[in-house]
């Protein structure tokens, strides 16, 4: 078990592989947040946290005595915490759209996220069934990734930190876009070349691309 937090400190209790603990790492270094990252196993947390939380869960931050554990929550809070760069827009409807997009994309029924997680865990037909539609669901999006720098935007918001984890392991998942895919792997091509992205890699997530 890791020692008692800190109270001064960031810190991140993070997973080494899952992607939600990635986009944390992503997000907390392109705001070049001063932190502690612990990569460790939900059964590593420390009891101090697991104290202040309801159920064991990863990612988990601790920040100012506080402790978080919702994906949405945290980048939330980090990016008002940390406001520079901005990773959401001020605007409300603007805002909203972000929200719905990450929603979409990370935790609502038939996700993409719930879709990588079944090709990784599920049955050989539910996991060929899930890479199919991942692999048509992000063609179809081709027009959205052209168009702008970031998706649906001309800087980064959240919504790239999410994709861009996803991105990272379509290799792992056996999902080759093609020629058909070309604006989204030269949209994933932009999000990997930041230092930010870079240093938000752990090792074990350095050779799913290698």
């Amino acid at each position: 078990m890791l020692s008692k937090p800190n109270p001064s400190s960031t810190i991140l209790y993070s997973s080494a592989s899952e992607m939600e603990s990635h986009i944390v790492r992503f997000i907390m270094a392109e705001k070049n947040i001063e932190r502690e990252v612990a990569n460790l196993k939900t059964e590593e947390i420390p009891e101090e946290i697991l104290d202040l939380m309801p159920y064991p869960i990863l990612p988990t931050l601790f920040d100012r005595n506080i402790v978080l554990y919702d994906l949405s929550v945290i980048m939330e809070y980090l990016d008002e915490r940390f406001p520079f760069p901005p990773l959401l827009p001020v605007d409300p409807i603007e805002k909203s759209e972000k929200r719905l997009l990450i929603f979409r994309f990370t935790r609502a029924v038939n996700s993409w996220f719930e879709l990588a997680n079944t090709i990784e865990t599920g049955t050989k037909k539910d996991a060929d069934n899930a890479r199919k539609t991942l692999k048509s669901s992000l063609i179809e999006l081709v027009p959205l990734f052209a168009h702008q720098p970031f998706f649906k935007s001309n800087d980064m918001t959240i919504v790239d930190a999410c994709l861009a984890v996803l991105l990272w392991r379509l290799k792992r998942l056996d999902i080759d876009l093609g020629k058909s895919g070309k604006a989204v792997t030269d949209y994933a091509s932009r999000l990997f070349s930041r230092e930010s992205f870079k240093e938000s890699l752990t090792d074990c997530e350095k050779e799913y691309n290698a």
